[in-house]
This record gives structure tokens, sequence and C-alpha cells, in this order.
């Protein structure tokens, strides 16, 4: 590659001293010492109360801190720093989360040979190992819940062909910035989940691809930011998932996925537990509170391609308990 496009990487925190500790140091030493030459490095806190941007701006100069005054959620969150990135390139990071030296690389070089890469994600190992794969983007079961591909395998080559079919890119991405001028920014209305999965919908109806790049590598601490708002309220989470998968389908689904995705609610109501209940009512009841704007966009975003749902269809994960139980029991023994 014999131009280096400048590429803004955005580091979004919450709380981060606090959680994490030296987690946070190394996600900023890491991107530091990338081998990337034209880096501008962006660190948004987002309303944290543990002293943490007045220690990236006293130990890090380089860096540029932005101060959000309270938590805007995700989208808001790496918005604010989108907003403030002048990078032909922007690549998202969480403060949990830490790079390989040559993480961008190959996928700047991709996407400067072709133009219709919109979005690109990473190889994104689990954080203090070689070979465990936390994931590399997801496929959506017939109702939108998620389902991270690789999850917890053991890195065996299996993901080493860039894929262009994942439902989404989720985590940790690069992001054109003309594709991004196309789409829109994050949609602040998914505070928490699903706003990654919403934007890669929105790049792909523009016309550009979605793509994971197995040459660029980063590690994952795992949720310990999301973690926190579950401390605090109990349940929340499961709320905060249903309405966003509820959200975008209403925004995004073809009508014979979103009624199946209304079906497929109906028995979890029916079968699952009083918890689960209340988080599904209060869910909808968010969403119908806001069908109009929802609706409104819908038709402003356009039809999505008809949906070819790949297997398993509906959320049962029995056997994906055991892979994992298999593969967690091999790494720690």
């Amino acid at each position: 590659m014999k131009n280096f496009p400048l590429v803004s990487v955005v580091i979004l925190n919450y709380n981060g001293l606090n959680y994490l500790g030296d987690v946070l140091t190394d996600c900023l030493d890491s991107v530091l010492n990338s081998n990337y030459p034209n880096l501008e490095i962006i660190f948004v806190d987002n309303g944290s109360t543990d002293g943490s941007a007045d220690f990236v701006a006293k130990n890090y100069p380089k860096i540029k801190v932005i101060r959000n005054r309270c938590n805007l959620g995700f989208s808001e969150g790496f918005n604010t720093g989108i907003r403030a990135s002048k990078g032909k390139y922007i690549a998202l990071l969480s403060n949990d989360m830490a790079v390989d030296q040559n993480w961008l690389n190959p996928v700047i070089e991709i996407m400067e040979s072709d133009k219709k890469v919109g979005l690109a994600g990473f190889k994104r190992l689990v954080w203090g190992t070689k070979d465990l794969i936390d994931g590399i983007g997801g496929d959506l079961y017939l109702c939108g819940r998620v389902k991270v591909v690789g999850k917890l395998e053991i890195d065996k080559g299996q993901y080493d062909a860039i894929i262009e079919n994942l439902d989404y890119i989720g985590g940790a991405m690069v992001i054109r910035r003309d594709a991004l001028a196309k789409s829109g920014l994050f949609d602040p209305k998914f505070f928490v989940f699903f706003e990654d999965i919403d934007l890669c919908y929105r790049v792909r109806k523009h016309g550009y691809k979605v793509i994971y790049v197995p040459q660029s590598v980063i590690y994952h601490k795992g949720q310990a930011t999301i973690n926190q708002l579950e401390r605090n309220k109990i349940g929340y989470l499961e709320y905060m998932a249903n309405r966003s998968r509820i959200r975008g389908a209403i925004l995004h689904f073809t009508l014979p996925r979103l009624l199946s995705t209304f079906l497929i609610d109906s028995i979890w109501f029916l079968l699952g537990k009083s918890e689960t209940k209340k988080s599904l009512l209060k869910a909808y009841w968010w969403n119908l509170e806001r069908i109009s704007e929802t609706l409104k966009k819908r038709f402003t975003y356009g039809p999505s391609p008809p949906y070819r749902c790949k297997f398993p269809v509906i959320s049962l994960r029995f056997s994906d308990l055991v892979r994992r139980v298999v593969e967690i029991t091999h790494v720690t023994r």
C-alpha cells in the first residue's frame, strides 16, 4: 500500500479506569503502538465518574479526549467521536479491547482496493489467549436474536478467509466515511444493542459491502462495560436487548420475517419466566409508543433484500452450550 490514508480511531469509555484497571491502559498502549503510520486517536469518555478522562488527558497527550456530560449509550457515544474525527476511515473500539500491531494495515489495504467495501470487521480473540475466538461477526436468528459466529471456538483456521455474507459486523469495525455520509451515523434510539446491526443494514442498503477480514486481529476482554449497567438494574440488559431487537426488526425485516418475529416472541412470552414476560411486554410497549417514527424511518431506509435464514432458524442453544463447555475445558486445563 503506497498511500496511508488518515484513520481516526475512536475509543469509547465508561468508567474504564475503575472497572478495567490495566485493561484500559493496555487498550490505549496497543493502539499507540500500531504500525499503521497515519492515525488520529480519539478517546470518548461517556460520562464516567471514575476520573478516566482526566487520567487519559494527563498520561496520553497524543490522544484527543472528548468528555460527554452523561452516558449517551453506545450509539451517540460513538457518534460524538465520529463527528470530531477527520479520517477517511473511522475505526471503532471499546475500552476493553487491545489490538495487534498490524491490525489496521490489511483491512485498509482491502478497503482502498475495493471502493464498494463500506464497513469491515476483525478477527476478535479472547483477551489473554492466542487461539480462542471471541467472535468474527454475527448472524441473526429468525426472530432477530443474535448468534455470534465463532464464539469460543478454538482458532484452527476455519475463519481465515474473507467473509461477505455475515448478517452484521459487531463490537469493533472500520467504516468508510463516504459510506457513513450516505447511510447516516448510529441511531441514538439504540442506546445499547443492535446499533451495529442497524448500521450494517443501512450501509448495505446504500450499495456497500460489509466484510470480515481475518488478517486483522484484536483482543476482547468481554462486555466489561455493559455488565456495569446490569449491576445497577437487574433485568435491564434483557429489556434493552429486546427493545432494540424489536425496533431493528420493525425497521429492516421483510414483512414475513417481521410477522415471524412477533409469533416467536409470543411463544417466548407463553413459555418464559415472569422476568422474560415483563421484559418483552415493556420492550413492545416502548416500541408501540414510537411506532410512527419507526415506520417513517422504515420507509425512508427502503426494503431489505429477501431474507434467507441460516441454520439454526430458532435460537435453541443447547448445542452451543455443549460446544462452549468443551472448548472452555480445553483452554483451562
